[in-house]
C-alpha cells in the first residue's frame, strides 16, 4: 500500500487500520501507542462507533458507519450511546480484530498501551487479552475538565407530573467524568526478559525516562541493602535477612514512575487537600560488624550516606503531572478546513507514553491516528511511526502536525 505521506521519521496511511495492518511485516513494530475509538459515538461522531460491526436500529438501519463524508450525524444524537450487549459485544469483536494485528506486527515483548472510555474501556481490555497480549497494568489520566453529560430528573419529570418534579430535584444520571483508562499490555516474550530485551530491544519499560520530579527528594540507591528492604521468604515460611545491594526508596533521577497521571487541576486538587508535606533527609548510618549468633546470614551493615535531602510540597509530586486543557491551545489542535478533532490528547502525555513502552529510536504503530498527536510524540522523541486514519478530513490535520517547524530536544540516545 502507498503511503499518504512519508519522512525520514513518520509514515501515515490512508485507509482503514483492519486492512493497513494486513501490509506490515510480522514481528516489525516495537510498540504500539494509540487512541482507539470508545465505541460510544462521541459527540455524535460516528467514527467512534465502528460501522462494521455496529448494532442494528429496531428499523434494520445500522447504528453505526457514516452518516455524511465528515463522519457525524443528526445534533440530536450527539452524546447518545449505544451501550446495549450486543453492540458492546459488537464493539469488542472490532477490538480483537486490530489487536490481533497489532499483536501480529510486535515484537516478542513489544508494549500496547491504548486508551479507553470509562464505560467501554472492559470490552477493550478483554479483548486485547483475547488476542494474545498479556495485560501487565492499567493506567489512570485524572482530569479536572470533563462535563457531565446528565438528565436533570426534575425537569425531565416536570413536562408530565409537575406535582412530583420538586421530589426529585437535584438527581441526574450520570458524574463527571474526570479520568480515562489507559490499557497497558505486552505481546508474549521469547525467553526471559534479559533474553528477549537483548534480542529484540523490547520487554522492559523505560523506568528512568519516565521518572517523576527532579530526584531531590529521592532517597537514592543505597551501597548496601536494609536487612528488610529486600525480604525473601524462605520455602518454609521463614525469612533470610541477608543484606543485598540495590535501591531502596527511589533515585536521584526522580521518584518511579506510577500508574496514575494528573492534569493540572487534578494535582491542584489533591494538593489543597493534602496540604504541604515534609519528607526529611534521610540519616547517614554507620558500619557495623557481622553478629556471630545470629540466625541465618547478615552480611553486617556498611556506611550508608545520606543521599536525600529535606523536601517539602503537596502530594502532587509523587505523581507525573501533564497540561490538559478542555480546548487544547492551537499548537496542539490543528484545523483545517474548519476541521478539528474533538478528542486530542495532550502532546506531554503521549510523549511520555511513547518514552516508557519504545527502545531508543524504535518504532511505534498507531493504527488510529486522530489528529497526529502519537505521531508528533514520536518526533519530539527520536522514534519511528507508523500510522493509520481511515477519516481523509483528518489527514490535513495530521499533515499540518508533521511539516510544521518542530523544535525537537537534543537526542541523548546518538
Amino acid at each position: 500500500m502507498r503511503p499518504h505521506y512519508a519522512d525520514d521519521q513518520v509514515t501515515l496511511y490512508h485507509g482503514d487500520c483492519l486492512e493497513v495492518l494486513t501490509e506490515l511485516s510480522e514481528a516489525s513494530v516495537d510498540a504500539v501507542v494509540t487512541d482507539p475509538p470508545y465505541g460510544i459515538s462521541f459527540m455524535g461522531r460516528q467514527w467512534d462507533q465502528p460501522g462494521k460491526f455496529g448494532s442494528q436500529r429496531g428499523d434494520g438501519r445500522p447504528r453505526g458507519g457514516h452518516a455524511n463524508s465528515r463522519g457525524s450525524h443528526d445534533a440530536m444524537a450527539a452524546g447518545s450511546y449505544d451501550l446495549s450487549p450486543s453492540a458492546m459485544r459488537n464493539f469488542q469483536q472490532w477490538c480483537e480484530q486490530w489487536a490481533t494485528e497489532c499483536l501480529r506486527v510486535l515484537k516478542p515483548g513489544g508494549h500496547m498501551v491504548a486508551f479507553g472510555g470509562a464505560r467501554t474501556w472492559h470490552r477493550l481490555a478483554a479483548a486485547v487479552e483475547d488476542s494474545g497480549f498479556e495485560i501487565r497494568d492499567s493506567i489512570a489520566w485524572l482530569y479536572g475538565s470533563g462535563f457531565p453529560k446528565s438528565l436533570d430528573v426534575s425537569k425531565a419529570i416536570d413536562k408530565t407530573d409537575p406535582d412530583s418534579a420538586g421530589l426529585w430535584e437535584g438527581w441526574g444520571t450520570a458524574l463527571k467524568p474526570s479520568f480515562e483508562p489507559i490499557v497497558v499490555a505486552r505481546k508474549p516474550l521469547s525467553g526471559t526478559v534479559a533474553a528477549n530485551v537483548l534480542e529484540h530491544r523490547t520487554g522492559a519499560l523505560n523506568i528512568d525516562g519516565c521518572r517523576v520530579g527532579d530526584g531531590s527528594d529521592s532517597q537514592g540507591p543505597r551501597p548496601a541493602a536494609e536487612p528488610s528492604a529486600t525480604r525473601r521468604y524462605g520455602d518454609r515460611g521463614g525469612v533470610s535477612l541477608t543484606a543485598t545491594p540495590g535501591p531502596r526508596g527511589g533515585s536521584p533521577d526522580g521518584r518511579w514512575p506510577t500508574n496514575v497521571v494528573l492534569d493540572e487541576d487534578q494535582a491542584a486538587e489533591l494538593d489543597q487537600q493534602s496540604g504541604v508535606l515534609k519528607s526529611g533527609a534521610n540519616p547517614t548510618r554507620r558500619g557495623s560488624d557481622k553478629f556471630r549468633n545470629a540466625y541465618g546470614e547478615f552480611a553486617g551493615q556498611t556506611e550508608c550516606v545520606a543521599h536525600r535531602v529535606a523536601n517539602e510540597g503537596g502530594a502532587s509530586r509523587f505523581f507525573p503531572v501533564f497540561r490538559y486543557e478542555a480546548k487544547a491551545p492551537s499548537s496542539e489542535r490543528p484545523s483545517a478546513d474548519g476541521v478539528a478533532h474533538p478528542t486530542v490528547k495532550p502532546l506531554e502525555l503521549m510523549r511520555w507514553l511513547v518514552r516508557l513502552v519504545t527502545p531508543p529510536k524504535g518504532l511505534v504503530l498507531d493504527p488510529f491516528a486522530g489528529s497526529g498527536t502519537t505521531a508528533e510524540a514520536c518526533v519530539h522523541e527520536h522514534m519511528h511511526c507508523i500510522t493509520v486514519e481511515r477519516e481523509a478530513d483528518y489527514l490535513p490535520l495530521i499533515l499540518s502536525r508533521l511539516t510544521k517547524p518542530i523544535e525537537v530536544g537534543f537526542d541523548f540516545t546518538a
